[in-house]
């Protein structure tokens, strides 16, 4: 196993396919984090690839829900893992702003969460 260069290189992706939209929520992330402040890339950016992954994993279950491939299993199927990679961002998101909010003691974990999420959504919409 070869070792990492300087810096964390872990990116996690489901294909080639996949790869600019994974980057893309990635490093509208890391701004809205750099944005806020205090942003520490060994701590935070194993939460940002597992907020990226998990809302690309979502995007693609909303995908399959909307093709016509999906049958009524693999509906609920996917509708279930679509629920579970939304539980997954969530835990994500609390558990980067509590760790924000110990480093940074300024803001509230609640107000952070809030505003981190809407700058998020705000920024999945361009």
């Amino acid at each position: 196993m070869k070792p990492e260069p300087e810096g964390r290189q872990l990116r996690i992706c489901t294909t080639d396919r996949d790869r600019p939209e994974y980057e893309r929520l990635r490093k509208g992330i890391i701004k809205v984090l750099e944005k806020f402040g205090g942003f520490e890339p060994e701590i935070d950016e194993l939460l940002v690839d597992q907020i990226a992954s998990s809302l690309l994993y979502w995007k693609n279950c909303e995908k399959f829900l909307d093709s016509k491939q999906a049958t009524e299993l693999t509906y609920v199927r996917m509708a279930d893992a679509k629920l579970k990679f939304r539980k997954m961002v969530d835990d994500a998101l609390h558990e980067l702003a509590l760790t924000r909010r110990d480093r940074l003691n300024k803001k509230e974990e609640g107000d952070f969460t809030k505003q981190l999420r809407a700058a998020l959504l705000k920024g999945g919409q361009t």
